[in-house]
């Protein structure tokens, strides 16, 4: 019966669908195979009484979308997505009733997980499983996440294809798969490496045609110059200047895959006296708003630019703050008009107290039939003639990139990248769009720090700078995909063999010492479990190496943990516990410190950072950090249980019962808990591993 309704709501959904490439049997007949296939591949009972589906195309492919679920919520509900000719694209299952694991350790290892990955795969696709290498992930496990996450790329005649992918993920506790995710192209040729050139020459045509340059780069932290001692935050790398560039493995030309963003945020600032005594603080943020000018005194000018009549109306204005450069800001506007039941438009932003123009965009529809009027090399050189009208004080300061666009498009991007003394400032220049349709320049934007950059000093030579780049980040031959826009869907996509920049460490050189930086201007350090060498004798040596494998752990090999532990360092290893998403190092203890007095688990009076952490001190910070402290306060119902009791401080006496109670302390052969007892890193260890999983 049950049978019957899915294919009569197929039949339903089919009945008002007209696809070109289909003829109606034929759609309703490899709809039909499909979720044969599916329910037979993933065991789907016929015991579900409701099911959905729909349908997508894209170019010459037709896509199904079938879904599973039980109304009484008895069972999983089960998402499947395939291609008419029955390959599986995504599969997902999760019941509706969260169940609770009955322990917060997985039933299952990571090396488990992976075999029934696998076997999972071969199941789902068995031409896939022996084409695939799977991503190596090194990073301590995630105790808030009750999955494990594998990644795998395509190889084809053993080389990487990175743009396809095979993701999946395994319930830790229950041993089943929740989620498959393939991202394969079926219908596309692979050249071979017949002809290519060797990866030397590969490595030389990088260097020739592509090549490293000195750049100034931003970061959103704050640090201070070697050179200077100053606070900045700028910092000089060797790195590629702009987009994503690789070598042909047959020509040695480069070859343009992609863009990076240099996109910024703006936040408003609001201000607010909260009384009527202005402080030196709150009186130095009045004085940077001095001599703001009215937003009316910019419309006109801003008119003319944009170049509209009366009725454009002035629909929205925004003053922020300049992100760049504190103390600057930008008035913003936006102006729409109507005309035949379509909106026009166009946005523009000044410098809220000189009036310098900053950016802005008309909005011009252009349809199918537009056709070009400029060329490439004509909308550059009125790009070029408006750079120097807008921008003369600058014009000898920026250098064009490189720009890959094709003659005959509708609109060209221009970007000009600030220069100096032969060293690029990344996230600073100019940008110009040209309308090549109706010959106007369209968009323009300054972004352009104001303060001082850092020294250029003592850096290391180019050679060694492209030794770190070959021989540490790393130099590969991999396939890439390679889109041709210009070309519709279905017909645009080009295989290519390339030799190019291995993406798994970040290609940011610090010109001084060499070493690799992270995008915030920081030593790269590759995430990974720590690996004690001294916890062999210890009695907690299991619960450390646990505590490692989920991220909760000092960056040394030493452990130490025989050793006194300071509060400092006790805090560290709680706030890795509860934070196990967070980056933050041992040196970031004053910001960890920060962060657990705004989560109230630190309050006024305990920070001491190189003090000794007592037992009863550090059970006072778990169970404010298991949000037990609102209990453990309560007064006066909290009984002597210890031989000891009296030894406890009467305000923490709650918070030693309750984690007696919860096993994450114990007591001494004579019943003594000893809550004075300076812990060791070894039996600070216990106390978080028991918290956590006990």
């Amino acid at each position: 019966m049950r049978k019957r309704l899915i294919f009569l709501l197929v039949a339903i959904l089919l009945g008002g669908l007209q696809l070109n490439a289909y003829g109606e049997t034929a759609f309703n007949k490899e709809m039909e195979a499909v979720i044969f296939k599916v329910k037979s591949l993933f065991s789907i009972s016929d015991g579900y009484d409701t099911f959905d589906s729909s349908i997508s195309s894209s170019g010459n492919k037709v896509y199904f979308y079938l879904n599973w679920s039980d109304s009484t919520n008895k069972m999983d509900n089960i998402s499947v997505s395939a291609d008419s000719k029955g390959n599986i694209i995504s599969f997902n299952k999760y019941n509706p009733n969260y169940i609770q694991p009955d322990t917060k350790l997985p039933k299952y290892s990571q090396s488990q997980a992976l075999q029934i990955a696998k076997d999972f795969i071969k199941k789902v696709d068995p031409n896939n499983v022996n084409n695939i290498k799977l991503i190596e992930n090194n990073e301590p496990i995630r105790s808030s996440d009750n999955d494990y996450v594998f990644n795998f790329i395509r190889l084809v005649n053993s080389i990487p294809y990175p743009d396809n992918n095979i993701n999946i993920s395994m319930n830790k506790f229950t041993g089943e798969i929740n989620n498959y995710y393939a991202n394969w192209d079926r219908d596309i040729e692979f050249p071979s490496t017949s002809g290519i050139i060797s990866m030397e020459a590969g490595k030389g045509a990088y260097r020739d045609k592509i090549g490293l340059e000195l750049i100034y780069k931003s970061s959103f932290r704050t640090f201070k110059d070697i050179t200077t001692g100053k606070d900045t935050k700028y910092f000089l790398a060797y790195g590629p200047l702009d987009g994503i560039k690789v070598i042909d493995a047959f020509t040695g030309a480069p070859i343009n895959i992609g863009y990076y963003g240099n996109g910024g945020a703006a936040e408003e600032k609001d201000m607010a006296a909260s009384s009527n005594v202005i402080t030196p603080e709150e009186r130095a943020e009045i004085d940077k708003v001095i001599g703001i000018m009215d937003v009316e005194d910019l419309e006109p000018k801003a008119r003319e630019i944009l170049g509209l009549d009366s009725g454009y109306i002035l629909q929205g204005k925004n003053l922020f703050n300049d992100y760049k450069n504190p103390g600057d800001y930008i008035w913003s506007m936006y102006f729409i008009k109507k005309v035949d039941n379509e909106s026009k438009s166009g946005d523009i932003s000044f410098n809220a107290k000189t009036g310098e123009l900053m950016s802005f965009y008309k909005y011009n529809s252009l349809n199918s039939n537009s056709k070009p009027v400029l060329s490439k090399e004509e909308s550059l050189k009125m790009a070029k003639a408006y750079l120097e009208k807008a921008q003369p004080s600058r014009v000898n300061s920026v250098e064009l990139v490189e720009d890959k666009s094709n003659d005959g498009q509708l609109n060209y991007f221009f970007r000009f990248v600030r220069k100096i003394d032969e060293i690029y400032v990344e996230t600073d220049g100019i940008s110009i769009g040209v309308d090549a349709v109706n010959k106007e320049v369209n968009s323009y934007g300054l972004d352009w720090f104001r303060g001082e950059l850092p020294p250029k000093g003592n850096t290391i030579s180019i050679d060694k700078a492209y030794d770190i780049l070959f021989k540490d980040i790393g130099f590969e031959l991999k396939y890439a995909a390679i889109y041709d826009y210009e070309k519709p869907d279905g017909e645009n996509k080009e295989i290519k063999l390339v030799y190019a920049v291995n993406t798994n460490k970040p290609s940011i050189i610090e010109a001084h010492s060499g070493e690799i930086l992270d995008y915030s201007g920081i030593p790269y350090k590759k995430s990974s479990v720590v690996e004690y060498t001294d916890i062999n004798d210890s009695n907690f040596k299991e619960e450390i190496q646990t505590l490692a494998q989920y991220g909760v752990a000092f960056s040394s090999d030493k452990f130490m943990p025989k050793e006194k532990i300071k509060q400092k360092d006790f805090i560290y290893l709680l706030y890795k516990s509860i934070n196990s998403y967070g980056a933050e190092r041992e040196t970031d203890i004053e910001k960890i410190y920060d962060d657990l007095v705004r989560s109230n688990i630190i309050r006024e009076g305990d920070k001491n950072p190189e003090r000794i952490i007592t037992k009863e001190e550090a059970v006072k910070f778990v169970i404010r950090a298991m949000n037990y402290s609102k209990v453990a306060e309560i007064p006066d119902i909290y009984g002597k249980i210890f031989k000891d009791s009296k030894s406890i401080e009467a305000d923490l006496k709650g918070h030693m019962n309750i984690a007696y109670g919860l096993g994450i302390i114990k007591v001494d052969a004579s019943n003594n808990i000893k809550p004075k007892a300076e812990l060791n890193r070894e039996n600070a260890a216990s106390i978080i591993y028991k918290y956590m999983f006990n």
